[in-house]
């Protein structure tokens, strides 16, 4: 049964009022107060329609100048015109008579008339020189006033709004890659607070960096209870071991000493788990620890146990008849084997037998202390995902949420198996993966997917990759032709003539009379000269230019990565 905090020990600090605050989240993203105003809705003003309203004015105004010309000037002038020549007519018939009463009343008569034909002028004027964009650049100033009048107000109504809003889970499954040692403490602090206030939480650093300092500092700030374990300083006091049962104990540590690559031998995992359960069966009746575990795989290799680990009867048991002459001599590499591994185990866990082991912590922690790699840290990395696994599969209680920094250390079938006992009890799970690569890619998408900052160009690739692509259209070609031409075109005539012609004409003839005798004789000539000249000029020119221009281009349908590798190599985070 996990320890329930108690309300009063809940921080309540402004920080912790943020932190410790569901649901859960990986950190925070900025939103600005300006993205939650309400829009306004009124639109600018079109230019436009304003040029539209103003042609429409001065066509109407024109119109109305029309009818008061039509019906205003003209019926005024006339009798204007008509009174005054009456009156004059009047004044010269009878020059007693009082014609300035006529003519007084002839303006009287006349004056609606004109005055409204005026005042239509008028406005045919100011219609004739008004200016659109000045009404424009009114109107528009006056919107712009409205509109920060507006925003003012919603800034006010949301000014208590934080602009630091939470970047929430959207999967019981997350599955973080890359990052510094920094960033992973920060999102270590922010996730795990978040959770804090909702569930118990289990986190196993296994990244020898002892990424979990921010967050074990803030659970004892804010009076959270927690218990932090260093292994394998700590294997012990974490009772890690002792709250397995002999068949889990053997088990765990069969998977945790064939946690390595791929390829090793099914038959050697299974006979190391029938010699551990035979071990742990011969030492139930006083109890199995490491320490006493590894004296009983000394005492079946021959060699005497360390006094005071095994009583007289477990050491005949396991040294005689447990395993029998021919078996034992089939097993000799399996318990050199498990030796190497136990030794080194025990010795951390200590030769004293632990008591009762302590209850879930409401935070419990598990860091590797750092050091360099070494088969006893991958060891004890296997071991507490299989203590994960084990405890997350036969808890009862409330269902703890599991944190692991550094799940690059874990074989991808014990991280699978571990994912797989969470989602059957719909217990929240965070894995951190240093590097993208190996096996942590065959991980990815088994939930939220979140990417910090990656190490080099493949494995933001491969994120870029696994985020997709898109189809778009790019512009692929450009091609410009510009061409002139310039022809120009001269000529000159001259032509002259001259014409000369002469003619001569003889008629004679002779007529005769009446009487016998008589007749006239007629003789005439006539001479004509004409001459001419003629001269003429012409001259011609033309000229032409032209100039040619053409534009083409040309799109390409791609099929490119939506997000660019570069920005995993620069930037500090991103989820999807």
């Amino acid at each position: 049964m996990y320890q329930q905090p108690p309300a009063a020990q809940r921080g309540r600090a402004a920080r912790d009022r943020l932190l410790f605050t569901p649901p859960a989240r990986l950190g925070w993203t900025f939103r600005s107060r300006r993205a939650l105003i309400t829009p306004y809705t009124e639109p600018p003003p079109d230019p436009e329609i304003i040029r539209q309203q103003a042609a429409a004015r001065l066509n109407a105004t024109q119109m109305s100048w029309q009818r008061a010309k039509k019906w205003g000037i003209r019926p005024s002038l006339i009798i204007l015109v008509a009174l005054v020549a009456l009156a004059g007519c009047a004044h010269a018939i009878n020059p007693a008579s009082s014609s300035g009463i006529t003519i007084v009343t002839a303006f009287i008569l006349a004056a609606p008339g004109l005055g409204w034909a005026g005042l239509r002028y008028a406005q045919l004027s100011n219609a004739r020189t008004f200016d659109p964009r000045h009404l424009y650049q009114a109107e528009h100033g006056q919107w712009e006033g409205r509109v920060a009048e507006h925003e003012r107000a919603e800034l006010d109504r949301v000014a208590d709004v934080p602009e630091w809003g939470s970047a929430d889970l959207i999967s019981p499954r997350t599955d973080v890659y890359g990052g510094t040692l920094a960033g992973w403490r920060s999102l270590l602090t922010v996730h795990g607070a978040s959770i804090l206030a909702r569930q118990p939480l289990l986190v196993a650093d296994l990244s020898g960096q002892y990424a979990l300092a921010g967050l074990a500092a803030l659970a004892r700030d804010a009076r959270v209870p927690s218990a932090e374990y260093v292994l394998p300083r700590d294997l012990n006091r974490s009772g890690l071991l002792t709250r397995l049962s002999g068949h889990h104990l053997a088990d765990a540590l069969a998977e945790a000493i064939h946690a390595g690559p791929p390829g090793t031998a099914r038959t050697d995992r299974a006979v190391d788990v029938r010699v551990l359960e035979q071990l742990c069966t011969a030492l139930a009746g006083t109890g199995v620890t490491p320490a006493r575990l590894a004296a009983a795989v000394q005492v079946a290799l021959g060699r005497e146990a360390e006094p005071g680990l095994l009583t007289d009867e477990e050491e005949h048991l396991i040294g005689g008849k447990l395993f029998g002459d021919s078996y034992q001599s089939q097993i000799g590499t399996n318990l050199v084997r498990l030796d190497a591994f136990l030794a080194d185990l025990a010795r951390h866990a200590g030769t004293t037998p632990p008591g009762a082991p302590p209850p879930p912590a409401y935070c419990t922690l598990f860091a590797v202390e750092p050091g360099a790699r070494s088969a006893r840290a991958e060891l004890l990395a296997a071991l507490v995902i299989q203590w994960l696994t084990v405890e997350v599969t036969a808890t009862t209680a409330t269902d703890p949420a599991v944190i692991i920094a550094g799940a690059d250390e874990i074989t991808r079938q014990h991280l699978e198996r571990l994912a797989d006992a969470c989602d059957r009890r719909q217990v929240p799970l965070t894995l951190l993966f240093r590097h993208l690569r190996g096996e942590a890619t065959a991980m990815i998408g088994g939930g939220a997917t979140a990417f910090m900052r990656l190490g080099n160009h493949h494995e933001a690739e491969q994120a870029a990759s696994f985020i997709g692509r898109h189809h778009k259209f790019v512009l692929s070609g450009f091609t410009a032709t510009m061409g002139s031409s310039h022809t120009t075109t001269s000529g000159e005539e001259h032509g002259h003539g001259t014409t000369q012609s002469r003619g001569y004409s003889t008629t004679r003839g002779w007529s005769e009379g009446d009487h016998l005798g008589e007749g006239t004789w007629s003789d005439s000539g006539t001479r004509s000269r004409e001459s001419g000249r003629s001269e003429n000029w012409s001259t011609s020119a033309s000229q032409s230019d032209g100039t040619e221009w053409s534009d083409a281009t040309s799109w390409q349908r791609v099929y490119p990565l939506t997000e660019h590798p570069e920005e995993f190599l620069q930037v500090s985070g991103h989820f999807s």
